[in-house]
Order: structure tokens, then sequence, then C-alpha cells
């Protein structure tokens, strides 16, 4: 069986740098999703219209085609908990595009790019995206959770990328 060229050998077989055309994270999309405690409220609605519904599907079995649509409401509503309880919605995607911060259960989703953004700061609780004049957006980072802080790097490279040097940092 022959050997494979590993490591400075492959780069001597290509006659070239291999790595060349290999993008640095800050290039490809990156989704944050909802964090667990608001999905548990979502997840926790959904269980309890389930609920009601199987009840009303009970208590109107005499009349099938009431106790019918709403059997169908309470699967419904179970299988949408199981799908958010496994698939947190995304809140904030960053692309070399842009920015979209928002989604379902949070905030209507806004698509900043990246070169429109004037300065990004933060406080304890939200981050804002200066967008020049008077377009400020406040984003709760609650919303992320504990990716936080790695949101706010990726953001910050993602600037810096945008803008070709290194403007934004990190606070």
């Amino acid at each position: 069986m022959p050997e494979r060229p590993i490591g400075s050998a492959l780069k001597a077989l290509a006659g070239s740098n291999v790595s060349r055309g290999f993008e640095s994270r800050p290039l490809c999309l990156t989704n944050y999703r909802l964090d667990r405690r608001f999905v548990l409220l979502a997840v926790g609605t959904n269980v309890m219209v389930a609920g009601v519904a199987a009840a009303l599907a009970l208590f109107l079995s005499s009349v099938a085609v009431l106790a019918w649509i709403f059997g169908l409401l309470a699967l419904a509503a179970v299988v949408n908990a199981v799908r958010v309880f496994a698939f947190p919605p995304v809140v904030v995607r960053t692309d070399p595009g842009g920015l979209r911060l928002g989604g379902p259960l949070t905030v209507k989703p806004i698509h900043v790019p990246w070169l429109d953004v004037e300065d990004v700061t933060i406080d304890s609780a939200r981050l804002f995206v200066d967008r020049g004049g008077d377009a400020v957006i406040a984003f709760p980072l609650a919303y992320v959770g504990s990716r936080a802080t790695e949101l706010l790097r990726d953001i910050y490279d993602r600037l810096n990328t945008a803008n070709g040097y290194r403007r934004f940092t990190p606070s």
C-alpha cells in the first residue's frame, strides 16, 4: 500500500502552499441560537396549548370533527415544542456581508451590512450597533446567553475584516 504524503511532504509534492485558499473563521457564516431560558418558555407555552387542545378533544369527542381538529392541534403543538427545544431559533447571524439581529421569539430581524456600521458599543446587557445619524440598534445580549462574548469577538473580527484594518477592539 503506497504511503500518502503529509505535512511538508504534501507541500513539496504540490509545489506550493497547500493552505492557500483557506478562509479563516471571520469569513464564514456563524449562527447564534436563542438561549435555553427563552426556549423553555416557548416549549412550556406549546405544551400548555397541547394540553388544553387535548382536553377539548376529549370533552368534544361526541362531535367527531371538532375532536379531530383539537387532536391535530394538540399534536402540532407537541411537535412544535420538540422542534423548538431540539433546534432553537437563530437570533443572530454573522456572515461576510453583514449582521442579522433578531428572529423568531425575539425582535423583528434587521440586516446591517458591515460597511454601514460606524460604531459598536456594549453596556452590561445590550449590544448597540450605530449605523450613523440617529440609527442605533439595541440588541439584548441575554438572547444569545453564554455565547455573548463569542458574538462580540466575532463582530469585532468581522468589522476589522470588512474595513481592512484594526479599528474595532473589544473592551
